[in-house]
């Protein structure tokens, strides 16, 4: 059996997953990434070995809309007797607009990729890292997960879900040898698309946004430091304190005034 420990990353092609699996590598840690079967996935896993030579880096082209896209994921690590002590549950799908202007489909597909599969691959691959004498998990949510967000509802109650199932897990596992920690970012510019409905937010969503390099590194470290909840930069840790003071009422307003202005 190799003797080689990997860390394994969805959504590792682009993004916050992307900037993960870089930010790891420079650690010196093996990856294991794991997206959709596109060419970028390829050119990513390509660079880092071209960065790395030193390193084994191996991928997996996968949908994670599919129902049994964990135990893939699970069966060709067997099969490559590939042993994982991190595991990254990055890969995700946001959307802003009336919850009424997507199709069933979509969404179905939403929580399957945000919710079934993260917990799919955090129980399938449990006895694994709980073999090992220092293991751990990040879930990846999002500050919308505190709160109810008009226009974004199906991604915010799907990061609150995040959010809820790893801490209650991690109170679970406080006595064995895997930590979970769960990443609640503001705004990441990871792609065009973003930049621009974050421009569209105004001022404070611009100011609070943050570059995926920026936030991987922070996050890595914290977790590796054993801190359960990590939201990077100052500015979206004052909107939560601030928002905890405010009434619901108010709270779901300013939500829904803020993100109807990615639906015009």
């Amino acid at each position: 059996m190799s003797s080689l420990i990997y860390t394994l990353v969805t959504g590792a092609s682009n993004g916050i997953g992307k900037a993960f699996a870089e930010d790891c590598a420079s650690r010196g840690h093996h990856v294991l990434l794991a997206a959709l079967p596109e060419p970028k996935l390829e050119e990513v896993a390509n660079e880092l070995k071209s960065r790395y030579p030193q390193q084994s880096f191996h991928y997996l082209g996968i949908d994670l809309m599919k129902m049994d896209s964990a135990q893939e994921i699970l069966a060709w690590c067997n099969q490559n007797e590939f042993q994982v002590d991190i595991l990254i549950n990055n890969a995700g799908l946001g959307n802003s607009g009336p919850f009424t202007s997507l199709p069933t489909e979509f969404y179905q597909g939403q929580m399957q990729l945000n919710m079934l599969s993260l917990v799919s691959l955090t129980h399938l691959f449990l006895p694994m890292l709980m073999a090992k004498p220092k293991a751990y998990i990040l879930n990846v949510s999002s500050m919308a997960g505190f709160f109810d967000v008009p226009y974004k509802g199906i991604y915010s109650a799907s990061k609150k879900f995040v959010l809820s199932f790893s801490r209650s897990l991690n109170k679970e596992l406080e006595s064995s040898s895997v930590s979970i920690s769960v990443l609640c970012p503001g705004g990441v510019l990871t792609n065009e698309d973003v930049k621009l409905r974050t421009q569209q937010l105004g001022l404070v969503a611009r100011k609070a946004a943050l570059q995926p390099e920026k936030v991987a590194k922070h996050t890595i470290d914290k977790m590796l430091a054993g801190k359960e909840i990590i939201i990077p930069g100052t500015l979206p840790k004052i909107i939560k304190l601030f928002s905890s003071i405010l009434p619901y009422s108010v709270r779901v307003n300013m939500m829904a005034n803020q993100f109807i202005k990615n639906t015009k």
